[in-house]
Order: C-alpha cells, then sequence, then structure tokens
C-alpha cells in the first residue's frame, strides 16, 4: 500500500507542478500589462483547478484538495463575469499557489505540514466580499460533516488503510563477503527519470527512424546513379573502339586520363553506394531498436495509475451518504505511461458521476428493489493494439428526457430535433463545456466540465468513446485509445493535391464507390456498407478547404470509412496514397477548441503532413444540425509519357532505337544485358522491354523468365529484337511470355511503333 500511495505522490509532484505553472504564468500575463483572459483562458485555468483538486482527492491530500476547490469557485465566478479579475484577486490566487506548493515541499513519508489555514481564510475572505455565493464552499464545518475534523492532525497519507505491522522472523545469517559481490551482480540498478525526458528520447528515435527511410531513398536514388556512370563507361569504350587515336596523337593523353576517370568515378560510385546503404541500414535498425527501447520504458501497469482509486472511491461515497462496491478488474494491463496518465483524470470524473449521477441512496435503490449497495466497475483490457477502458454502474442510469431538457434550455437542440432524436443524438450533448444536468453545483458535481474533460483527452489520445444504450440498470461508458503513442499506422490520402494522414486505428475499412451508388437521404448524401446507411462527407469540407468537391476517376470515388465506438461515417478522398508507420508530433503552437487536427508526422524528405482525429471527425459529421453537400468533379487522366527500357549489349543497336523511340515522344532508358536490365526494372517504373537474345550474364531468354515470375513485374510487355529467326527460337521466347518477336534481319522501324502503340 505504502509503494502505490509513494507512487502516485510522485506522479501528483509532477502533475500538480504543471496545473500551478500554468495559472501563474497567466497571471504573470496580466500583471505585465497583456490582454484580459479571453474565454478560452477562463476556461483552462478553471479546468487547471478542477483537474488539480480532483487529482488531489487521489492521493488523498484534503489541503489541497480544499485550496483547489476555493480557486476553482473563484475562476467559475470569473467564467460567469459576474467578478472581475482585480488586484485582491491575483493576489489571493498568488497567495494559494504559494501555499498549494509549499504544502507539497514539506510533505514527507513520515510528516505531513501544517493545514494551509491562513491562506484557506484568505480565499473565504474574498470569496465573502463577492456576490452570495451559487455553490456551497468548504468550511470546517462541512469539512468535518466529511469526516475530517480541522482541530486533529491531518492523517499521513502513507499511513491509511494499512495494515497492522506482522512480527518479523529473524533476519538470516548474512551471506559470506566473498559471495556477497555475486548475489549483487544480478541485480539491475534503477533510476528515476521524468516522462519529458522520455518524451524528448521518444522523439529523436523517431526522428532518427524517418532519417533512415530517407537513407534509404537515397540509396536507391544513388543505385540509378551508378547505373549511368556505368552504362556511359561502356558507351566511351565503345567510342575508343570505334574512332582510334593513335598514341603519338596529342589527344591521347587527354583520353587516357578522361577514361581512367570514368572508372575511378564507377569505381567510386559503387563503394559509396554499397557503404551509404549499410550505414542507412544500421541506422534505420538503431533507430527501431531504440524506439523499442523507449517504448518498453514507458510501459506501466494500470496499478500504477489507478491503484489508489479503491479509497478514492469510497471517500466519495462516504460523502455522499452512498455505500458502493467498487471494483477494478486488469489492473495488470499494461500500457503506455502517458496514455495512462492522460486517462486519469477523465476517468476520475466518469468515476464520480457514477457515485454521483447514477449510484442511489440506500433508501431509494431498496424502494426500486436493487440491491443497498451500488456497484461500480472499472475494467481495464486490450483489444488488439488499443486499450479499453470500461466504466458500469447499476444506478439510475442516463436521463435522456433531462438531457433534452438542458439541452432544449440552453439553445442546443430544437424541439422538433428532440422527438426524433437518438440515443447517440442525446447523449453526445453531455460532453459540451458546461453542460451539466446537476440540480446545483458542488465540489463533486454540477460544473459540467467532467466530460469536456473526457472528451478532450480521449481525442487527444486519436482514440474514441462510445455510451451504449445499456438494457439493464445504470450506464455504461467505453474508451478506446491506443496502447502506445510512440508510433501510429497512419493512411496518407491526398486532398487537392494536398497530403493529409488519418490514424488507422479510427479506421474501419477503405472501399471504392461509384457516383451512382450515392442515394440522398433528408438531403445529406449517403452510401450503403455492409447493409446500413452510412452519411458520405467530403473530407476537404470537414477541414474547411476553399474547393470542397470530390475527384472522381472513371465515375468512382476513394472513399474512407471512419469508426468511433459503434458510429460509422464515409469521408470522400481524391486518392489513397500509403500505409505507413510515423510518430504524431505537436505542430508547435496551440491548436483551437474541437480542431480536428491531431498533430503532425514528419516524411523522409523532411515535409510535415498534417494528422486528422478521426474521432473529431466522425463526432462532427454527427451533428444533426450540418448538412453537407456533394459535388463531384471527373479528373482529367494524367498525361504519363511511357517508360521503355531498351535491353542491347551492341551500342549501335542502343543507340538506333533508343533514338526511334525518343524521337517518338517516349522515355527511355538503356541497359547492357539481362542483369543491368533487371536492377533497372526493380529501381524504375518501366512501361515496356525491348530486349536482345544474345547478350552475355543474362541472355534475354533468361531476362524474360525473370520478369515474367516476379509477381510485381510479371505483367511488364517485353519484345525481343534479335538476330535469332529459327522458328524453335522464336517458338521458346513467345513461349516464355514474350509479347511480340522481332527479327532485326527484317528490321521494320514501323512494325516495331505500332507493336508498342498496341501494348501501351
Amino acid at each position: 500500500m505504502k509503494d502505490i500511495r509513494r507512487t502516485l505522490l510522485a506522479a501528483f509532484r509532477i502533475e500538480y507542478q504543471e496545473h500551478l505553472e500554468y495559472i501563474r504564468n497567466a497571471l504573470v500575463k496580466i500583471e505585465e500589462g497583456g490582454p484580459a483572459w479571453d474565454q478560452a483562458e477562463l476556461d483552462e485555468v478553471f479546468r487547471r483547478a478542477h483537474s488539480l483538486k480532483g487529482a488531489a482527492r487521489a492521493v488523498d491530500l484534503r489541503p489541497i484538495e480544499s485550496v483547489a476547490h476555493r480557486l476553482e469557485t473563484l475562476f467559475g465566478r470569473l467564467r460567469t463575469g459576474s467578478v472581475k479579475l482585480d488586484g485582491a484577486a491575483i493576489v489571493v490566487i498568488h497567495q494559494a499557489i504559494n501555499a498549494v506548493e509549499d504544502w507539497v515541499a514539506g510533505l514527507t513519508d513520515t510528516a505531513v505540514p501544517a493545514e494551509p489555514t491562513e491562506v484557506l481564510a484568505a480565499l473565504d475572505a474574498y470569496l465573502a466580499t463577492l456576490a452570495p455565493p451559487t455553490e456551497p464552499a468548504s468550511s470546517p464545518a462541512s469539512d468535518r460533516a466529511r469526516g475530517w475534523d480541522r482541530s486533529r492532525p491531518a492523517p499521513t497519507p502513507f499511513d491509511m488503510a494499512v495494515p497492522a505491522p506482522i512480527a518479523k522472523a529473524p533476519p538470516p545469517p548474512p551471506p559470506p563477503e566473498d559471495l556477497a559481490p555475486q548475489r549483487l551482480s544480478g541485480i539491475e540498478d534503477t533510476v528515476r527519470i521524468s516522462t519529458g525526458d522520455l518524451d524528448r528520447l521518444l522523439r529523436s528515435a523517431g526522428q532518427l527512424l524517418t532519417e533512415g527511410h530517407g537513407h534509404e531513398a537515397v540509396s536507391r536514388r544513388m543505385r540509378v546513379m551508378e547505373t549511368q556512370i556505368a552504362d556511359l563507361d561502356r558507351q566511351w569504350k565503345v567510342l575508343r573502339k570505334a574512332f582510334p587515336v593513335d598514341a603519338g596523337h596529342r589527344g591521347a593523353e587527354q583520353l587516357d586520363a578522361f577514361s581512367q576517370l570514368l572508372r575511378s568515378l564507377a569505381k567510386e560510385a559503387r563503394s559509396t553506394r554499397i557503404q551509404q546503404t549499410r550505414g542507412g541500414w544500421t541506422l534505420r535498425q538503431l533507430a527501431s531498436s531504440l524506439q523499442k527501447d523507449v517504448t518498453t520504458a514507458r510501459m506501466v501497469p494500470a496499478e500504477a495509475i489507478f491503484g489508489g482509486f479503491r479509497k478514492m472511491l469510497r471517500d466519495l461515497a462516504r460523502d455522499e451518504g452512498k455505500e458502493v462496491d467498487f471494483r477494478i478488474t486488469g489492473l495488470d494491463v499494461r500500457a503506455d505511461r502517458m496514455v495512462l496518465q492522460t486517462l486519469k483524470d477523465p476517468v476520475m470524473h466518469m468515476l464520480r458521476n457514477s457515485v454521483f449521477h447514477g449510484v442511489e441512496a440506500r433508501d431509494e435503490r431498496k424502494l426500486k428493489g436493487k440491491d443497498p449497495v451500488g456497484r461500480v466497475i472499472l475494467k481495464f483490457a486490450v483489444s488488439g493494439n488499443r486499450l479499453e477502458l470500461t466504466i458500469d454502474d447499476d444506478g439510475r442510469g442516463i436521463n435522456h428526457q433531462r438531457i433534452l431538457q438542458v439541452a432544449a434550455e440552453n439553445g442546443f437542440i430544437s424541439p422538433e430535433e428532440a422527438e426524433t432524436a437518438s440515443h447517440h443524438d442525446i447523449v453526445r450533448h453531455i460532453f459540451r463545456p458546461g453542460f451539466s444536468t446537476a440540480g446545483q453545483v458542488t465540489d463533486l458535481a454540477g460544473r459540467g466540465m467532467g466530460m469536456s474533460v473526457v472528451y478532450q483527452a480521449v481525442a487527444k489520445l486519436n482514440g474514441s468513446m462510445d455510451i451504449p444504450h445499456k438494457q439493464g440498470p445504470g450506464a455504461s461508458f467505453r474508451l478506446l485509445v491506443p496502447l502506445s503513442i510512440v508510433t501510429h499506422r497512419l493512411m496518407l490520402v491526398s486532398i487537392k493535391d494536398r497530403i493529409f494522414a488519418l490514424p488507422t486505428e479510427g479506421i474501419a475499412r477503405l472501399c471504392r464507390f461509384r457516383v451512382d451508388q450515392i442515394k440522398t437521404v433528408e438531403g445529406r448524401p449517403m452510401v450503403a456498407i455492409d447493409g446500413r446507411q452510412v452519411f458520405l462527407v467530403p473530407l476537404a469540407e470537414l477541414l474547411g478547404l476553399p474547393d470542397p468537391s470530390v475527384a472522381t476517376h472513371g465515375g468512382v470515388m476513394p472513399v474512407i470509412v471512419l469508426r468511433s465506438g459503434d458510429a460509422r461515417v464515409a469521408v470522400a478522398v481524391d486518392s489513397f496514397l500509403s500505409i505507413r508507420d510515423g510518430l504524431i508530433q505537436d505542430l508547435g503552437f496551440p491548436l483551437p477548441e474541437g480542431s480536428k487536427v491531431a498533430g503532425g508526422t514528419l516524411m523522409e524528405d523532411g515535409s510535415v503532413v498534417v494528422v486528422i482525429s478521426p474521432f473529431h471527425l466522425v463526432e462532427s459529421c454527427r451533428s444533426p444540425d450540418r448538412s453537407h453537400a456533394l459535388s463531384t468533379v471527373e479528373r482529367a487522366p494524367a498525361k504519363r509519357i511511357p517508360t521503355i527500357l531498351v535491353v542491347d549489349d551492341s551500342f549501335t543497336t542502343r543507340t538506333l532505337e533508343k533514338s526511334i523511340l525518343v524521337a517518338h515522344g517516349y522515355t527511355v532508358h538503356v541497359a547492357v544485358d539481362g542483369l543491368e536490365a533487371l536492377t533497372i526494372l526493380r529501381a524504375q517504373q518501366i512501361d515496356l522491354v525491348v530486349a536482345d537474345v544474345q547478350m552475355p550474364r543474362l541472355d534475354g531468354f533468361g531476362l524474360l523468365k525473370e520478369v515474367k515470375k516476379d509477381r510485381i513485374l510479371g505483367k511488364t510487355p517485353v519484345i525481343l529484337v534479335t538476330s535469332l529467326e529459327s522458328r524453335e527460337d522464336r517458338e521458346r521466347g513467345l513461349g516464355l511470355g514474350a509479347s511480340a518477336y522481332v527479327v532485326k534481319r527484317k528490321f521494320d522501324q514501323k512494325e516495331l511503333l505500332e507493336t508498342i502503340e498496341q501494348l501501351l
């Protein structure tokens, strides 16, 4: 128990500093003459105080919780505009921040600092000067009502719920001195490292891996360059033979020097390419290993973050006068510490809701025929490469009518929409900031910020949240987030010549639809997927691009089916590009509230691709007051110049055939034999091959055989142009899969061009 509390306190020491630092910096901006806080800033400082209070309660630091609650009350009145941030308020907020820091700094395993009575009194006095509060502020009397008497010393956070010590057996005799080193050598030393350092190490590993992939592209270009240099050297040798120069000629020495330079350049290119390829491979392996090691270091059991929630729930239930049987399963599930830490506050908010809104009081449960003791379950599980959290209770359940009433009172839904709203249309309102169905504001509920925090945290992790329609009593919530935020599988798509990425965790499937398959239902485009109608929305429109039209290819459009819980939405894009592993990083500037952008990922060429959150896209599409038009534009097929590979060991023949093909608008590459041709075919996109048969190393028949047995190259047409004119050779060539067989003695330029045109 003590070890768990120490772990929780260590996490709290990191978290509370972040909250206080944000509030302090916001105050400093005001004091330095900066602009007054806007609504977004007010919401953020309010959330910071709210999260600080919840974190303090989780670790049972009641004095900090009490201070944070008063700060939360003050910021809440600032948000509503009932009070202004004046000099007196700034002073008392600074006093509270300093008191919290001093109190936590003085907390040790054996000693608890004195209660911060002065700052509590200062906060109470300031709040008393304001308009009558709309919520009960914590006081000595209310603290005693919760079972905490300020006149008594505050309990040490490490001596609660700890069983009485068990008599220890006599220690075993110490080992011989000569055996001690051997026993200690198998014990691994451990060091503490902050999550911030791990994050920076992780980003460095991701950048190294991206750089390694970039080296792979460089290796391919260097291989092509090496081939071109070798071909230039061979052509130069043919020219020297065709146009010999006497040794005594004044240009002979320069020609020999040029020949030597070409050979040296070819050798150096090969050596450099091999060295660069090995270096790039080593870099990728080391970066991948480093990334795996960092991932392993960040993985911790859920117990490390959520182990202290049992006592927190018991305290919450006691404060509310309720009896709750709280159970946690799957605490041994391991996940990224940052993922678990991000989910801590959201899960705490939902558990509070289960106690405050869900589980009824003992007498009420008896009248309903329920067990007098309520039940709340928190379950951790692994589903593929995702962490699944389920929070279930047997309380009142979700009051759809009350949600609709509050939504209508706030203008979020019209009476007509309320009559036809589905379960998912209704429950989505509880994610709105400030939305609450509580009759009054207390220190546990009523502010309407809890589920908003949940929504933002899940979206930040590129996860999804589902509130299924529960048949039995109570309510159930399910969160699905990645097990690790180290790397993501990303789907790259093209929209208006721009590249965007979507995490594959939020993609249900990829498909293509003809324009005539799209139906319109109540003004919204829809497509049929697995027997159900799904909304179809242009991704360009969701992202706010100027032109929301979708490019089609032959009347067909690529579509990505996104998922969030049980919801499905189809988004139309211009084209699919590829799937790759990538690290999602911050873009370096704050994103607006509700932004659909999750971050950015670095490409091999150094460019940054924006990553879109599937969760936010689905939620945006499900809005009932949003109507999506769909316009399509048929994209003209891109005019691509066909590329032909000419393979012949004769320089003259290569030159002749290349000249003919270039003159007729083709792009032409050349190779001296079959082995070189295979290298080029595997490195570049070749549309057709014109090859001789009699060549060194690998002849035309061998080249044809290798091409046709290759799964990727097998569809490339091959024309054999050879001096072998026997029927057996012709049948052999056609039998191996040649598209045409042309005899050089009967070579007809027109016939070759017509054959190529037919094949392409």
